[in-house]
């Protein structure tokens, strides 16, 4: 229901069908008795929280987990040999600027190259992770409407679904944030680490010279982001 193909070549976008979004609508109203005092405590003005959130909802944000891990692992078996010479050119990046003094601005501009590469392939990526989130929202809001409305029907809660109200909502965490942590490491995944301009590799400081050079007008246009 939310899958991808590979990143790397073609992606198929199926989006919400009319049967998910029936299929979506169907677990709402089954579910609908069981949780009557979750949706009367929305109707009161509560806050409910992650706890005791239904399986279909617990489902589809597990589906979102796996398929963006998908989407991630494939983005970096993918591009590889991009990082193999990526790591290769920060080393003469960083010993040119930091170790000699000397600017070097064919490494760097061929460093910025291949960096704009990674970074364009890591944003798709990104955008396709949160079509992932979006469609299952999407697919959560259906569920939602149809349990607040049986639950209406039967004269537990009035008015509409609150505009908002979407226990479960799926948000991509911090470590989609910043599209180089691909380069560095398992820094993908490992949100809570310190920032890259800490980081002693060669990477994380050709980087960090990179951007800084950019900033200074001192590198090719077009390969500064995150």
């Amino acid at each position: 229901m939310i899958n991808k193909a590979r990143i790397n070549v073609r992606v198929r976008r199926p989006g919400i069908r009319r049967l998910s979004s029936a299929r979506a609508r169907f677990h709402g109203r089954r579910d609908a008795a069981g949780l009557r005092e979750f949706l009367t405590g929305a109707a009161a003005g509560g806050t409910p929280d992650d706890d005791g959130l239904p399986p279909y909802v617990l489902g589809l944000r597990a589906q979102v987990r796996r398929g963006t891990a998908r989407l991630r692992s494939r983005t970096l078996a993918a591009h590889r040999a991009l990082h193999v010479r990526i790591q290769a050119e920060s080393v003469r990046v960083v010993t040119q600027y930091t170790v000699r003094g000397e600017p070097a601005p064919a490494a760097l501009a061929r460093f910025g190259q291949m960096v704009g590469e990674w970074r364009a392939a890591a944003s798709v990526c990104r955008q396709q992770a949160q079509q992932l989130a979006d469609e299952a929202n999407q697919l959560m809001a259906s569920y939602w409407d149809a349990a607040w409305t049986r639950t209406q029907r039967d004269g537990h809660v009035g008015g509409t679904r609150p505009t908002g109200w979407l226990p479960g909502e799926i948000t991509l965490d911090r470590t989609w944030a910043h599209l180089d942590d691909g380069l560095l490491s398992d820094r993908w995944y490992a949100p809570d680490q310190a920032g890259r301009d800490t980081d002693p590799s060669a990477v994380a400081q050709a980087l960090h010279i990179l951007d800084h050079q950019a900033a200074r007008g001192g590198a090719p246009s077009g390969i500064r982001g995150r």
